[in-house]
């Protein structure tokens, strides 16, 4: 049941020594956050501070002696996974941990992540990140139900495919004997998800464990909390080529293609028929094996049609934006193209209006859709610009939902 992620390990308390985890904190300026950082870690354990190429390198030494870490520096700016490497090779412990200096670990960090590592099959585990709450505002309120970096309150496998896909390197736990050469340095972006498609790869199971979490600063201005979604989705053209058909724009069936395709064209009974015939086909399939098996079999067919819709509308809120506007466009003025415009944006506001069912957010609804179409729009400029950088639009496509046995 834990291979297969429906149950989630509990494992009992222990007592870690010291030399047994080194926590790798890279910094690149912003002293005062790593001041911040290492205040809150437990002093007696191994820490290394990987300062890759900071301007003013003597103010990240006097903050690593303050602590009592060692220092070690980059001679120029190499980027994070450079430094976290570097980190990886002057430890000497069995595990390691990556802290960013822009984070705030728990009291005890990392105790409760080294417990699920007693599985010598996990090769890391991470806690969830979430907003330090230090800040207002209608961003940060985003970002507290919203952010790239935090994966949920449920605790999941990570695996392609999985409730939770990858986890942010921001904070992690891991075996030095799993990591092998750790780090792409070759990805500015995207490294973690990168390392934890490796490691599911290679047999490694990769855990994410909510009950540990650990507050992460956020970007609430809104240039650069903007243009840091952008840059967060610029990493898909470059993950694509090392891992291929695991980020395509939509994965969707043909016969849901068809579905939907025609019910934006305007004949939405189809939509209704597939999902009958969905649900026909998910009855047959547990019929004596689940009490009321036709009740189970309505639900699960319509929320499967509806997380399709709010899919949709994420591709076309994002990288579909720009043939979604063509489309609207060439159809010229009047009712028929007034009539593809609402049969577009009928996906849109399933995806804003399930989303804020689901996150409750403390924001009106009219600045909640605002932002919540932007995050996607982000998402969109950052896929086509690493597209047309790396000329490959494959990123672009939709696909078919692999099998199993491939994910």
């Amino acid at each position: 049941m834990l291979d297969a992620g429906l149950a989630h390990p509990d494992p009992p308390r222990q007592h870690h020594f010291s030399g047994e985890v080194t926590i790798i904190v890279p910094v690149h300026g912003r002293a005062d956050q790593l001041a911040r950082c290492l205040g809150a870690l437990t002093p007696a354990r191994p820490t290394i501070v990987v300062d890759d190429g900071s301007p003013d390198g003597a103010g990240i030494a006097r903050v690593a002696e303050r602590f009592g870490a060692r220092y070690a520096r980059h001679r120029e700016n190499r980027g994070a996974s450079a430094a976290r490497n570097t980190g990886l090779e002057l430890a000497e412990t069995p595990l390691v941990a990556f802290l960013d200096s822009d984070c705030i670990p728990p009291p005890g960090f990392p105790d409760e992540l080294l417990d699920q590592l007693a599985d010598p099959a996990l090769g890391l585990v991470a806690p969830r990140i979430v907003s330090s709450g230090e800040n207002a505002g209608r961003i940060a309120a985003y970002e507290r139900h919203r952010s790239p970096l935090d994966m949920g309150p449920n605790p999941s496998l990570v695996r392609p495919f999985a409730w939770v896909w990858y986890v942010p390197s921001a904070a992690m736990v891991a075996r030095r004997e799993a990591l092998g050469r750790g780090f792409d340095e070759d990805l500015t972006l995207g490294e973690d998800v990168d390392l934890v498609w490796r490691l599911h790869d290679a047999g490694w199971q990769v855990r994410y464990d909510p009950r540990t979490r650990v507050a992460h600063q956020d970007r609430v201005e809104p240039w650069p909390w903007y243009r840091r979604r952008v840059a967060y989705n610029e990493s898909v053209a470059p993950l694509l080529v090392r891992h291929p058909e695991r980020l395509p724009a939509l994965f969707v069936s043909p016969p849901a293609a068809l579905a939907w395709g025609a019910a934006l064209a305007g004949a939405w009974p189809a939509l209704a028929i597939f999902a009958a015939l969905r649900a026909a086909r998910l009855h047959r399939s547990v019929a004596g094996r689940l009490p009321d098996a036709a009740g189970w079999a309505v639900r699960a067919g319509v929320q499967a049609t509806v997380q399709e819709g709010r899919d949709l509308g994420r591709a076309l809120a994002g990288p579909w934006a720009p043939f979604a506007i063509a489309a609207v466009v060439a159809a010229g003025r009047g009712r028929h193209a007034s009539g593809l415009a609402r049969r577009i944006g009928a996906p849109l506001a399933a995806l804003v209006t399930a989303d804020w069912l689901a996150d409750r957010p403390s924001l009106d609804p009219l600045s909640y859709a605002g932002l919540r179409l932007a995050d996607e729009s982000a998402r969109g400029l950052g896929i086509w610009l690493a597209c047309v950088r790396a000329r490959d639009f494959r990123a672009l496509l939709p696909r078919r939902p692999p099998p199993v046995s491939r994910r």
